[in-house]
């Protein structure tokens, strides 16, 4: 999100997307025109009708705008509306969107992140039963959609919304180069290069302190889970839930991918390489010791540069300290980051607003008009045009813009909302409240960019409707056996998946391997 009170601090729009909602509060736009009075056309030029159309949203600020509001001004304008957009805190968007659905006043589509919300109002017939008829017109879309995508909004055979595109992930392994050019190391590739590279970082003063005070890697459980270090489990092989493999459901318990990944832990801790908090502390407790410069390995997106610098006082020290390196391979499978979501998000247009052809067009019109990377989404992601913004070229097709002239915005931050629920970290725009772009912004920017061009494995869990409490039960089982394996306090890898197996493992496999089947992933 923005933040207009932490000078000198830079977000990439991919942490945009993930960030924290703020205050509730009532949505944006003036409230003057209720979507769902009844029409009545404006003629304009050679008939034009001039439609009320309502977006319901979760958003970021959630706070009310002014009857100045230069957005909607030029939502108004460039598509001949009159736009009312409500933008809703996360906790409320449920309870009012069934409300507003059930009085028979819905708003004209919606936008979640949540698709059982969706899944709810689809149920109740109040939704448009199927949207694939509207994809090619949403070319900006449509073509950054994969079939999983698709596949994901699926029910029944019916598209019931439209998936927004999802963001390529910028989270990887990255790795002091400081310490790897101060002990001679090459980057690793490989699990024994990267256990080499682990071991010399602890033992070998890479700080050149002259102290044994380093460790080569850590991690953040707060005492319930092994923290992001789980994530290493992607040197071995695909690990993200139930997954498709050699043409049946398979899960990392069952090929062998967890086991490998456990050896791994273990032997770290054996060696006491890894930093002796690492399952216990928290990921707040964890940053003293990360950005005090004594674990030289971590799973990071490239904001770690940033908080790096504003911990030491933003002197520019630690700047390019931080290099981003694709996931070591462990085996031939090996060498992958988690897969990222299948949808950023749904869109859902009303039964009601689809009665309406004329309406129906209006809304895609928008919609396509809004998405990267046409004019309305700088309008109203950016500003450019809409409220006398400027996005200025970078190098390597990074752009730049500023909060420091944004007034409006600063008055009122809930115009905001216009961007939720058409961002995207594609744009790679570097937002800063500072007037030009520093090297610590720009690092970010080249550390998330090299992140999303690493190999990822496929989604295929978020496809799957499973037992939610067979799930539970499997995980909970998972993750007690798991640190006593890594401790040494349990040593039958074979009578772990045995049991995993009878708790309700072998149940969800055969239920993924149906679903697979339907879907046409598994023939």
């Amino acid at each position: 999100m923005f933040n207009g009170s932490n000078k000198g601090k830079y977000w990439t729009t991919g942490l945009l997307i993930g960030s924290l909602l703020l205050s509730s509060g009532c949505g944006s736009g003036n409230g003057k025109n209720d979507a769902n009075q009844s029409e009545k056309p404006v003629i304009k030029g050679e008939q034009a009708e001039r439609f009320n159309i309502e977006l319901m949203e979760v958003g970021w600020v959630n706070t009310p705008l002014d009857d100045n509001d230069p957005y909607k001004k030029w939502i108004d304008e460039k598509f001949n509306i009159d736009f009312k957009l409500t933008a809703l805190p996360a906790a409320d968007m449920e309870a009012r969107i069934l409300t507003r659905f059930a009085s028979q006043e819905p708003p004209d589509f919606i936008f979640t992140y949540d698709k059982n919300q969706i899944l709810k109002l689809q149920s109740q017939g109040v939704l448009m039963e199927d949207v694939r008829p509207l994809l090619e017109k949403l070319p900006s879309i449509n073509n950054e959609l994969s079939e999983n995508a698709k596949t994901y909004a699926m029910q029944d055979g019916k598209m019931i919304g439209i998936p927004k595109p999802a963001e390529p992930g910028n989270w990887t392994v990255m790795i002091r180069k400081d310490w790897l050019d101060n002990l001679g190391l090459s980057i690793p590739t490989t699990e024994e290069e990267l256990m080499d590279v682990i071991r010399k970082f602890t033992t070998d003063d890479p700080d050149q302190n002259g102290e044994n005070d380093t460790w080569g890697i850590s991690s953040a459980g707060g005492g319930s889970s092994l923290g992001e270090i789980a994530n290493f489990q992607g040197m071995f092989g695909q690990f993200h839930g139930f997954h498709v493999k050699d043409n049946a459901a398979a899960h990392a318990v069952t090929t062998g991918v967890h086991k490998q990944f456990l050896d791994f832990v273990k032997t770290l801790v054996d060696e006491k390489t890894i930093d002796s908090d690492w399952y216990t502390q928290g990921w707040e407790q964890r940053k003293p010791k990360l950005f005090g410069n004594k674990i030289g390995i971590a799973w990071y997106p490239g904001s770690i540069v940033a908080e790096h610098e504003s911990v030491n006082e933003n002197k520019g020290e630690y700047v390019d300290v931080w290099e981003a390196i694709p996931m070591p391979k462990g085996s031939g499978n090996g060498g992958v980051r988690p897969p990222n979501n299948l949808a950023n998000g749904m869109y859902a247009i009303s039964a009601n607003a689809a009665k309406n052809p004329a309406k129906l067009e209006k809304i895609t019109e928008l919609l396509e008009g809004v998405s990267y990377p046409n004019d309305g989404y700088w309008a109203l992601r950016w500003g450019v045009g809409s409220d006398g913004q400027e996005v200025v070229d970078l190098d390597n097709g990074f752009k730049f813009y500023t909060e420091f002239n944004d007034k409006y915005r600063k008055e009122y931050p809930g115009a905001w909302d216009y961007g939720t629920w058409i961002s995207t970290s594609r744009d790679k725009v570097l937002q800063s409240n500072s007037e030009e772009p520093n090297e610590t912004g720009m690092k970010q920017l080249e550390l998330d960019e090299m992140a999303r061009s690493f190999a990822d494995s496929p989604n295929f869990n978020d496809q799957l409707k499973l037992d939610p409490q067979l799930v539970s039960d499997v995980s909970k089982m998972t993750e007690e056996f798991q640190i006593k394996y890594i401790l040494g306090e349990k040593t039958d890898y074979d009578q772990f998946i045995e049991d995993w197996l009878k708790a309700g493992g072998q149940k969800l496999l055969d239920e993924a391997e149906s679903q697979f089947k339907s879907m046409n992933l598994i023939q």
